[in-house]
Formats: structure tokens, sequence, C-alpha cells
């Protein structure tokens, strides 16, 4: 069976051959493979010379991408529209199966043009009540936007005929699926049992050190971010304040960056004017695997207080490191982490408490760093991967059966 998966990701064309950060299809695309025929993508894609370091290929054995315009926001969306979805219809006519990776504009765009009564996935990624929420994104549209997508992401799940989530039960509960729908939870997390850290001795170690650290007697406390400068719900700007206040509280602290995106440069401007422009390091985009693995390990506290989320992966690989985390209260953040690693979302106030105060408590960062081991476990290949192939195989099945009664 020929499957479609509709997403919002950016592809890099160099000749005849996509290109993507993290989903090649070692690490991501193989898994429908091994329940379709084929796989035809359709997203926006980006005309290229040279591919950036630790790019992977997309379209191998089976995989072919359905090249959309690169378009950014609305108006260039309404430029490109009569394009979009001539592409968008031809694609549907040639194939079969059909999986919506919601919330976005393409997937909804695709849910948009397929007859009615036709049966298709969904597998929901983020919340976008939450994406949208005032101070996340600067736009005189985002009121419309929020009740906009929400609006589209709860009808899409009602009619969806398999739904899977990122959660277990946050975004199941804004994002119910109808009574007859197939219906399971996994992250996009690719975690091998191997990516789990074997000797936490070296971490625990690091830890008994903070308190002295913070003070100044010794290397500074190491923060870290991971994330796109891209997408405004991210909040890079929140981490970076963040820093500035532990500074000027005499905290001992850096903060890592690493990630890249059009809103780079303007949040280096942001640690200039706050006056921590050597207490930031940008270290640009990473690799997947081991230089992050790497990087994580260099960490002594990960924070991830962004906007916006569905079950955040940076955070499940930061855990399985060992690496005690500090996350926004958002979606399925707290299926991972307990109520004092929480932080409200934008809150710069709240997140400096926070890091200030279970800095200053070498035993429950410990404790912390144990606990999110065992959580990481619970999002290995093997515990996952069955819970997809269910989903692929009952998609596959109600479509078979709907294309059957049609002839």
């Amino acid at each position: 069976m020929k499957l479609v998966v509709a997403l919002e990701d950016r592809f890099l064309r160099v000749g005849n051959t996509f290109y993507s950060h993290h989903l090649t299809f070692e690490g991501f695309w193989k898994r429908y493979i091994s329940s379709f025929d084929s796989v035809v993508i359709i997203c926006r894609v980006i005309l290229g010379d040279s591919v950036p370091k630790g790019w992977g290929i997309v379209n191998r054995e089976g995989v072919t991408v359905a090249s959309l315009p690169q378009y950014h926001g609305p108006y260039q969306y309404l430029w490109q529209m009569r394009r979009i979805d001539k592409i968008i219809q031809q694609t549907l006519r040639q194939n079969e199966a059909v999986i919506l990776r919601v919330p976005g504009n393409i997937g909804t765009q695709v849910w948009k043009h397929l007859r009615p009564g036709y049966p298709f996935g969904v597998e929901v990624m983020i919340d976008p009540w939450n994406s949208f929420a005032p101070g996340i994104v600067k736009s005189i549209g985002r009121p419309i936007f929020r009740w906009q997508w929400t609006h589209n992401l709860k009808r899409q799940c009602e009619q969806a005929v398999a739904v899977s989530y990122v959660t277990e039960q946050a975004l199941q509960q804004r994002y119910p699926p109808n009574q007859d729908a197939f219906s399971t939870y996994y992250s996009s997390v690719n975690l091998d049992s191997g990516d789990i850290i074997g000797n936490l001795s070296e971490r625990l170690a690091s830890i008994t050190t903070i308190p002295k650290r913070l003070a100044g007697n010794g290397a500074p406390v190491r923060l870290g971010f991971i994330g796109s400068f891209s997408q405004g719900y991210k909040l890079p700007d929140i981490h970076i304040k963040a820093c500035a206040q532990c500074r000027s509280k005499g905290a001992n602290v850096t903060l890592e960056m690493i990630g890249d995106g059009v809103f780079l440069d303007k949040m280096k401007k942001l640690t200039q004017r706050l006056g921590v422009g050597e207490w930031v390091n940008f270290r640009g985009r990473l690799p997947a695997g081991k230089p992050i693995i790497d990087a994580l390990d260099t960490f002594d506290l990960f924070l991830n207080a962004t906007g916006s989320e569905g079950l955040p992966r940076v955070v499940v690989e930061a855990m399985s490191r060992g690496c005690p985390c500090i996350a926004s209260d958002v979606a399925g953040t707290g299926e991972l982490l307990e109520p004092s690693y929480l932080v409200p979302a934008g809150d710069v106030d709240a997140l400096v408490e926070a890091i200030v105060q279970v800095l200053a408590e070498p035993e429950l960062l410990a404790k912390a760093s144990k606990r999110n081991i065992r959580i990481a476990r619970n999002y290995c290949k093997d515990i996952l991967q069955p819970r997809r192939q269910a989903f692929y195989q009952a998609l596959r099945d109600r479509t078979e059966k709907h294309l059957s009664e049609r002839f």
C-alpha cells in the first residue's frame, strides 16, 4: 500500500537528493517502510548547492518527496496556494493511505483535499493552544491562529480512523479521538537502549561539586539548551534572560545553546544587551546522535522552558544521560518530570527561582538524575516501535476496507 505523509518540516534538495537534519531515512522514515510499500512525503523544500554537516538523506528505498514551494507565513502561503493545492491533489490521486503529522498548515491542507469519509490517520505532535498562547507568538493574528489551529486539530482527531499522540494522556484530553478510532501513543524519540548512560558515577560526582562551583569556586555550572532558533515558541530569549538574572544574583553559571535559525543573530545581540555575552556560548546546530549525547553529558542542568510542546524529545534524551532537567509545564512534559522541576511557560522569574533552588540541593539533583534515567527507559525503541506498528497496521486495514467497499 502506498502511503502519503504530510508534515511541516522543511527538507533541503541538492540535485535529486533530499536531506534533513533529523528526519532522515535511517532515523525516521524507515519506520513507515516496514509497514507500507512506499512513502511519499508532502512538505516544503529548499533548493541548495551543498549539504550541511550532520544532515542525512531522506529519499531512499521507497521514500520520495512531493516538493511544495518554500514559503514563510500566511502571506507567502496565499501567494503559492494554487500551486500547493495542485501538488497535493496530484499526490493524493497517486497514493492510498494518508497520515497527517499535525498540527500544521500542510497537514490541514491535505486534510481539506480528502474526499468526505476517506480514512486517514493523524500523529499529534504538539498542542497549538499552547503554541499560540499570549506572549509566546508575537503576531496580530495570534488569537485567530490559536482558535483556528486548535479547532482544526480537534476535528482532525474526531474524524481520523487512527490517532497517535506523543503523550500518554495530556494531548488526548484536549484532542480526543472518536470512539471507533484506533488510538495509541508513542514519542518520536529515537532512543536505543545503548543511549542510556551506563555508568552514572561521573555524573553524580559532578553534582556534588555544584554548590561550590555555583558560589564561584571552580568552573561555572553549565546550563544547557537545545532547540531551534527559527520557531518562536522555543523561547531561546527566556533562557538567556534567566542566565542573566542568575548571574545578577551571584550564581556562577554559563549557558550553552545548541541550535540555529533566523533568530540566532537577534539572540546574540540580546546577550550583549544584557551583559552576558561571555557567559552564553552559541554552539550552532549539532548532528543527532553522539554529538548531542556528548553535549548533554557536559551539562549540569538542562533547560527546556519552551512555550509549547507535545512531549519534548530533547528532554527525554537529556534524561537518558542522567541530566537533571527543568522544563515548562505544557502538554506532556508533566509526564516526564516532577512538579518541582516544572515552570510556567514564558515566566523568566519562575525559571530563575527553579534553577537557583534545585542547584542549591545536590542530594535532590542526584535523586532526579537517577529518576530521569528510569523514566527515559520507557522511551526506547523496543518499547515504542510495537505501538507504531499497531498504528500503521490499523490505518492500513481500515484504508484497505474502505477501498474494497468502494469497488
